[in-house]
């Protein structure tokens, strides 16, 4: 299944991830209201759909989003802004762990931006990553998730409707990631 859900959703993942803010971390060019954007889309792209994910998977970790949230208040950027239109939903567990796909395996992405984070100097003070952490436990998460994964035993449907779900999770993180939201 891993392998449907990747071959089916590689193009939107290079898209996506072309369009992104963190590209800035790759090319070292990022600055700190910039960096406070990307951590803000981040936390509402992640805290909707990890809570969604939860309802349908209860023992889905669902700790990204707090990572996120004490990146921000760390950085003094309000968490409770207002967000219109943003709502993802997942209607069964086979949409969650499609969902899950897209939200475990680009933590995966985050451990190599931590890498590249160092080499920021406009982030210089910046004194802690917790989401952009480089921690190996992500890693453990990630193959926890493939197991996961693996172990579900998906009918010609599920497998259909986890595919849909993982796609439409790429396209929630884009509609966030051109969002525009107030750095406080």
């Amino acid at each position: 299944m891993i392998r449907k859900l990747k071959e089916e959703t590689r193009w939107l993942h290079e898209q996506i991830e072309d369009q992104n803010l963190a590209t800035k971390i790759m090319d070292h060019s990022i600055d700190l209201p910039t960096y406070k954007l990307l951590l803000l889309q981040n936390y509402i792209a992640y805290r909707e759909t990890e809570n969604e994910i939860k309802n349908h998977l209860p023992n889905y970790k669902a700790g990204k989003h707090l990572q996120l949230k004490q990146d921000l208040e760390n950085l003094k950027v309000s968490t409770t802004i207002p967000v219109k239109n943003v709502i993802f939903e997942c209607h069964s567990p086979a949409e969650a762990l499609g969902a899950a796909y897209v939200v475990e395996g680009s933590a995966l992405g985050g451990m190599l931006l931590a890498k590249n984070l160092q080499h920021c100097i406009k982030l210089n003070e910046v004194d802690r990553h917790y989401f952009f952490n480089g921690d190996k436990e992500n890693l453990k998460d990630w193959n926890s998730f493939k197991k996961e994964l693996e172990a579900y035993n998906f009918n010609r449907a599920e497998e259909e409707e986890a595919i849909q779900k993982a796609k439409a999770t790429f396209l929630f993180f884009e509609k966030v990631f051109n969002m525009d939201f107030p750095i406080s």
